[in-house]
């Protein structure tokens, strides 16, 4: 983005701003498509993974929500045990094994610490990648990178705020191709299973565009939340870093009380929190997979405690749809590549939420500084 763009921003009237963040979404499964095709022509260049033991994925914001979605699939495609951790938590990692590979992701303004995320990895004598969306960056210019621009050139404004707003799908994407080629560079995809892998990542631009068109209804449902509600989001394996990025959209948009919880934990740990008032709005990021039976049970009993459930699903899904009091029902994807389109009801919520609540731009470095308090301070609460 232009360095004078985030300050026209910050002086656009409230309703204008909501309306070039929709229209920047309904540009963005045309840019995830661009970003495809120019990180496939770039990947041969940039990854080589060929002898790694252990993969780690390391980033800030976005970044990092990128990198927790990504895993799953590094994990399947590539046969290599892979963690995803926080730039500043990865930075004080004491001992990396020689035979690892780190994935630095850095997509927009909090570069600092990932840069010393990737350092630390370089002086401890491993391979160090960048994922990063301008090839004049301070990443591109220390490691190796993907680029993830999708090659605008003197875009309007509606395509500079929907550059702002892809950073977590522009990561996302890039990772899945990154995991795809180490697969199959290591032999662990065979042809088939890799060209299925490519044609997963290549139907996600289209299943966006429709996901859009399917959560029209977020602007409706958030008109009828009471000011007090708590909210929610809720998430396992892939999905778990969406349900983080849905909270920091939320929060960063609306200030307002919410909670991105690993749905184990919520079941664990917080369920006997909610309050019986019907203002506890409780998201569920369902996608196909392994989790989704263990969704309906604990969705059945959050409903029996009282609170609003709110299902991000899939079309063929019908045992989650009965248990939900208002249901997003996507295409279908494969869980490894599901948070590509999973995650646009939560864009839309964090726009929608900013038209009712919010009172700034759609993004600032305070409010980013004051989200990662925020999960701090939850983490020692809980």
């Amino acid at each position: 983005m232009p360095p004078d763009m985030y300050d026209q921003l910050l002086q656009t009237p409230r309703a204008q701003l909501v309306e070039l963040a929709l229209a920047g979404l309904n540009r963005q499964g045309g840019m995830v498509a661009r970003v495809i095709d120019s990180v496939w022509r770039q990947v041969d260049g940039v990854v080589d993974a060929t002898g790694a033991k252990r993969i780690y994925l390391t980033g800030c914001g976005d970044s990092y929500f990128a990198a927790l979605s990504a895993r799953y699939a590094f994990e399947q495609l590539t046969g290599v045990p892979t963690i995803a951790l926080e730039s500043m938590e990865f930075a004080q990692y004491a001992l990396l094994p020689h035979d690892s590979l780190t994935i630095a992701i850095s997509s927009g303004g909090e570069v600092s610490m990932t840069l010393q995320a990737g350092e630390h990895a370089r002086q401890s004598g491993v391979d160090v990648i960048g994922v990063t969306g301008q090839d004049e960056s301070r990443m591109a210019q220390e490691f190796p990178c993907l680029i993830t621009d999708p090659g605008l050139i003197d875009g309007d404004q509606v395509d500079q705020v929907a550059l702002m707003l892809g950073n977590f799908s522009f990561s996302l994407a890039a990772l899945y191709i990154a995991a795809i080629h180490i697969g199959r560079s290591r032999g662990h995809l065979d042809d088939q299973t890799a060209r299925e892998a490519k044609v997963g990542i290549k139907a996600a631009p289209t299943a966006i565009k429709r996901a859009m068109d399917r959560s029209a209804d977020v602007h409706e449902y958030l008109e009828k939340v009471s000011d007090e509600a708590d909210f929610y989001f809720l998430g396992a394996g892939p999905s778990y870093g969406v349900a983080l990025f849905y909270q920091a959209k939320f929060f960063e948009q609306a200030q307002r009380p919410v909670y991105g919880v690993e749905l184990e934990e919520f079941a664990h740990e917080q369920f006997f929190l909610l309050r019986p008032n019907g203002n506890t709005q409780l998201w569920f990021i369902a996608p196909a997979g392994r989790s989704r039976e263990r969704v309906r049970e604990i969705m059945g009993g959050c409903r029996e405690m009282g609170a609003h459930v709110i299902a991000v699903t899939t079309l063929d899904s019908e045992q989650i749809q009965e248990e939900a009091n208002l249901t997003f029902a996507l295409e279908a994807a494969s869980e490894m590549f599901s948070a590509l389109i999973s995650v646009v009801p939560g864009e839309l919520l964090g726009i929608h939420a900013f038209a009712r609540w919010g009172s700034g731009a759609l993004s600032t470095s305070e409010r980013r500084r004051q989200m990662a308090v925020s999960r701090r301070l939850t983490r020692k609460e809980d």
